[in-house]
């Protein structure tokens, strides 16, 4: 069973990576780190029996939810719109025919609502570019931004766990 957030109460968390010497003997306790899904806090909890796989795991700090919405960009490099395949409160998958360059900034407006406003991101990078899918990280959004997209995250974990 997961540990509830501190900050916002929910149980969606993910185990994060061990970060230093520190936390490499805490976890020998079964004091492990935690990443708040929702509302991106990091924090340590206990987790009797928990162990970590000497594998390679995935690096990504948030769990990324498959989805389908609109959505519109723009920057210095490139301008336009496309469809978001799969988001975390990190970042997106993108699919779309415009040409988009590794390490690029933009603007993102995220539709995830007929009814309600845009999210607005408004700074994302480029991380990666493959045919026509780009994978975007969020840098900032304003503060009742992230509490929107919060919200929405919150609602398609929920869905997503059922």
């Amino acid at each position: 069973m997961e540990p509830l957030c501190p900050q916002c109460g929910t149980d969606f968390v993910q185990r994060s990576r061990r970060k230093g010497v520190i936390e490499y003997l805490l976890s020998l306790m079964d004091i492990h780190p935690f990443r708040c899904q929702i509302c991106t806090n990091r924090f340590r909890a206990m987790q009797r029996g928990a162990r970590y796989s000497k594998k390679a795991t995935d690096q990504r700090q948030y769990q990324r939810i498959a989805t389908r919405f609109p959505a519109t960009f723009s920057g210095d490099q490139a301008e336009g719109k496309g469809e978001v395949t799969d988001i975390s409160m990190g970042g997106c998958g993108l699919e779309t025919d415009a040409p988009l360059v590794e390490g690029s900034l933009l603007e993102l407006r995220l539709k995830t609502s007929d009814r309600d406003p845009a999210i607005v991101v408004d700074t994302a990078v480029v991380r990666s570019v493959r045919a026509s899918y780009a994978g975007v990280q969020f840098l900032r959004l304003r503060m009742e931004e992230k509490d929107r997209l919060s919200q929405f995250m919150r609602g398609l974990l929920a869905t997503a766990r059922h």
